[in-house]
């Protein structure tokens, strides 16, 4: 099955595999601003053709490789959605709400982030198990989701506990919220049925606080480095990180051939709200970006 996307043949990298390297992400430290750039016009977003993709591959793919790249790209992915959304809560967090620009920008990032649980999640079980979690509890034994820095300050809003949440103009908003706690305990219990996480699984989990060496250690295991970043820098690269999904998506398909088999998270005939995601990972993606771009823009010219 194909997704109906817009798509320019002659373009086309179908036939030619992506590269599929994890690359350094640069983030703002934690509560920093964007670094000053007078040059606003950088941070646009290039027009693109997104390419189609089948649900199901048809290529044999080199399995540790590509899973190990979608685990960290898709979860850079997430960082740069969450800070994005940072920006909006960051400006409102009492009782006045965002803008329709803002809300339209906060349900959109809060569908990429869905769409990146279900991308990154595309690793058969087994594999995940013997390879996947195995680096993380090397990391840390007890090597944590919550540790994500970017994720703590747009905590409240996944969480429904924003003042303004209950905002009869939140609508689309709070069904993205709903959309995402749906997807990610889906692809909890697809990945870990047992329900047991590393953290639960480590001696005196519990009650553990977050540091700042276990920010420091999730951040060091994603290719994370913390520095000044320019928002025409923080755009260019959810640019081509989207550029190189959509070329891993278009060669590999959503759910490639492992072995002449495939491991579907949400199966092709399921309903409800996750459905849209599969089908539509490219667009809620490239929607993103040139939210998140022509917002900073907007700003720039008040």
């Amino acid at each position: 099955m194909s997704i109906g996307h817009r798509y320019d043949s002659a373009a086309s990298g179908k036939h030619r595999p992506p590269a599929l390297t994890p690359r350094l992400l640069f983030m703002p430290p934690l509560g920093h601003s964007f670094e000053t750039s007078s040059d606003t016009a950088e941070a646009e977003v290039a027009e693109r053709e997104l390419p189609e993709y089948d649900l199901f591959g048809t290529r044999p793919v080199e399995e540790e490789r590509l899973f190990w790249y979608r685990w960290i790209a898709g979860h850079q992915l997430s960082f740069l959605l969450w800070r994005a959304m940072c920006d909006v809560v960051w400006h409102h967090p009492e009782d006045d709400g965002p803008d329709e620009r803002e809300l339209d920008l906060l349900t959109t990032c809060v569908d990429g982030y869905s769409a990146m649980l279900l991308y990154s999640s595309t690793v058969p079980r087994d594999h995940y198990h013997a390879y996947t979690r195995v680096r993380m509890a090397l990391q840390h034994p007890a090597f944590s989701g919550t540790w994500a820095p970017d994720y703590r300050p747009v905590r409240r809003l996944f969480r429904g506990k924003m003042p303004w949440q209950d905002d009869p103009a939140c609508a689309a908003l709070d069904e993205a919220v709903a959309r995402n706690e749906v997807t990610h305990s889906h692809i909890a219990d697809h990945l870990v049925p047992d329900g047991h996480s590393l953290l639960q699984k480590s001696a005196g989990a519990p009650g553990v606080s977050v540091s700042r060496e276990k920010e420091d250690l999730y951040d060091n295991f994603f290719l994370t480095v913390r520095r000044p970043v320019s928002h025409a820098e923080f755009v260019a690269q959810l640019d081509s990180r989207i550029a190189e999904l959509a070329a891993d998506l278009e060669y590999n398909g959503l759910y490639p051939n492992v072995d002449g088999r495939h491991h579907p998270v949400v199966a092709n005939q399921a309903g409800g709200v996750m459905k849209p995601l599969v089908t539509g990972v490219l667009e809620v993606m490239d929607r993103a970006a040139r939210l998140v771009s022509d917002m900073r823009l907007e700003e720039a010219r008040r």
